[in-house]
């Protein structure tokens, strides 16, 4: 996680969150919570978005899907990021 929530990350934008719960949910069927995007987005606070962004690794670990998702996250650019504050 340290690796990838530097420069006061919080999580990624909407678009590309949403992928990275398209990866995990994909191999599962096992209901995950869904990223905190569309209406979500607005009405939830910084630490609310960390924390489930952070869930989401933890079950993409659970599910031997976390190096996908790294894969995914390692080919972001440093905007596609929501960072503290914005």
């Amino acid at each position: 996680m340290e690796e990838i929530l530097i420069n006061d990350r919080i999580c990624p934008q909407p678009q590309h969150w949403n992928q990275i719960w398209n990866i995990i949910t994909s191999k599962t069927d096992k209901k995950v919570s869904a990223p905190l995007i569309l209406a979500a987005w607005w009405v939830t606070s910084d630490e609310e978005k960390l924390e489930r962004f952070v869930y989401h690794i933890n079950i993409a670990q659970r599910l031997n899907e976390l190096e996908q998702v790294k894969k995914y996250i390692g080919s972001l650019n440093e905007s596609d990021w929501h960072h503290k504050g914005e």
